[in-house]
């Protein structure tokens, strides 16, 4: 006989679950309610090396890590090791409401938390929104990732920097023009780049929210040899329309 969230899952694969706690009824317990909500659970571990292990061998798609694990590792050094290598969303379960242990979890970006004992509403409530939040987060970086390689395929200089100066955003014409790779750029101010205060002037005064057309301005590359653009800087707004930086668009004369 179906349950409830078997019935809800019907037409969908079920989630795949981890489960990492070296209490060993505490374990079979938590199984036993992830199997009753419809999940799989895929396997279990006691340890950091089996956790390791298995998160790599098995590619669950939710952990539930235990913060007090045996060994010289515990729970939050498990999850920190596991996210090196894999995208996957991590759940802490702890019998102790630690301020530390919180404070040292928030690091590995932690999708929940559950204090046990925790009843079948907290632990569905919980795995329900972290899955969601995680497939999310997936959609998300492949837009951002596909906006970068539209950007990239550009055959102008396109620049985003911030409200002081400081470059976000570096696409391939410009690291062939500037001689700077994209990570070097971003440690960078625009004004780095650029030859005198007059070009400074242009770049960064003046109203950030107008468009500013065909700019002569003068730009040095990472070894020193000058060159002029024709620039169009236009205002770069999140979708709520707060104004973030500018956006720069050149084509080297």
């Amino acid at each position: 006989m179906l349950t409830y969230d078997d019935q809800t899952q019907i037409g969908q694969s079920k989630k795949r679950i981890l489960v990492v706690e070296d209490d060993i009824q505490m374990s079979k317990f938590i199984q036993f309610k992830l199997d009753y909500m419809g999940y799989e659970v895929v396997g279990d571990a006691i340890n950091c090396e089996l956790a390791m292990e298995r998160a790599s061998s098995l590619k669950p798609d939710l952990i539930l890590m235990d913060i007090m694990l045996d060994g010289d590792q515990d729970g939050i050094e498990t999850a920190q090791k596991i996210i090196e290598k894999q995208h996957v969303p991590i759940i802490y379960l702890t019998a102790h409401e630690d301020e530390l242990l919180f404070e040292r979890a928030k690091i590995t970006d932690a999708f929940g938390y559950l204090i046990k004992p925790f009843n079948d509403r907290d632990l569905r409530i919980v795995l329900e929104t972290s899955l969601y939040r995680h497939a999310q987060d997936k959609i998300i970086k492949q837009a951002l990732q596909d906006a970068r390689n539209i950007i990239n395929s550009s055959v102008f200089v396109m620049i985003t920097y911030d409200m002081e100066g400081n470059i976000i955003e570096f696409n391939k014409m410009a690291e062939e023009i500037f001689g700077l790779k994209r990570q070097q750029a971003r440690k960078r101010l625009v004004s780095s780049l650029l030859h005198s205060d007059t070009d400074q002037s242009i770049l960064l005064d003046g109203d950030p929210l107008g468009v500013h057309q065909h700019e002569e301005v003068n730009f040095h590359d990472a070894e020193g040899n000058e060159f002029m653009c024709l620039v169009v800087l236009s205002p770069f707004q999140d979708n709520h329309g707060k104004l973030l930086g500018r956006l720069l668009v050149a084509r080297q004369f």
